[in-house]
């Protein structure tokens, strides 16, 4: 890959991102509300299907022995196509939560992004908005993939299969988490080969952002470039 593979004037410009990002004071009230369109967009069972609670919730529960979703998830993001089966009426009867989500971005220019996390776990927000970097900015993305080629991470790609990651959105989750850092059940795997490969991806997101996620300050830059929210049930 070259030093530099973003032209000057395609290096990002604008002081605020297409991405949304709504905080929620539980983690309860937040996977209650994303449940549905992050599994319609990357569940390896639901993704790209119309489903109800009762149907997830049952393949939830046999799948890890109880349907602990709610406990088991902190952050969430989906890009704004995700939405459209939702307003269709395809997975009606909606929850009052996923109304209130739905009506939250009535009127929104298109493609955003939408992330989604609870005050007690903020440390996933520059997580989250790689990813959305990743899904709104298709040179980005693309140089990624690009870059991810030369360096395939097996044992990382079949660990995040087996912690429930769909295989189509695997390039966008082994990026944000070696740009931001590994989960638990990442560690130690792959140990070389991961760092060789984060030293591209930092390198890749400095030369398109102008940042360095390695520092706190940083990090603290690139949510400034965001939209916040807030959940306020109406």
């Amino acid at each position: 890959m070259d030093a530099d593979p973003f032209p000057a004037t395609r290096r990002v410009t604008v002081d605020i991102y297409p991405i949304h990002h709504v905080s929620f004071p539980s983690q309860h009230l937040l996977a209650a509300t994303f449940l549905r369109f992050q599994e319609h967009y990357e569940s390896p069972k639901f993704a790209g299907k119309a489903f109800d609670w009762e149907e997830f919730m049952d393949w939830y529960a046999a799948d890890r022995g109880a349907f602990t979703y709610l406990k088991d998830w902190t952050a969430f993001n989906i890009p704004s196509r995700m939405f459209a089966p939702f307003r269709e009426g395809r997975f009606d009867p909606l929850t009052r939560k996923e109304t209130w989500l739905l009506s939250l971005f009535e009127g929104v220019a298109e493609p955003f992004y939408v992330i989604g996390t609870c005050d007690s776990e903020r440390d996933d927000l520059a997580h989250e908005i790689v990813r959305g970097l990743f899904a709104v900015f298709p040179d980005y993305g693309a140089a990624v993939r690009q870059c991810l080629a030369g360096h395939p991470l097996p044992g990382i790609r079949t660990a995040l299969v087996n912690m429930g990651y769909g295989a189509h959105v695997l390039d966008d989750e082994v990026n944000a988490y070696l740009l931001t850092g590994l989960a638990k059940e990442l560690g130690g795997i792959e140990r070389r080969a991961v760092h060789r490969a984060g030293l591209a991806l930092h390198a890749l997101f400095g030369s398109r952002f102008g940042l360095n996620l390695r520092q706190r300050k940083h990090e603290l830059s690139l949510s400034d470039r965001i939209h916040h929210h807030r959940y306020e049930p109406r």
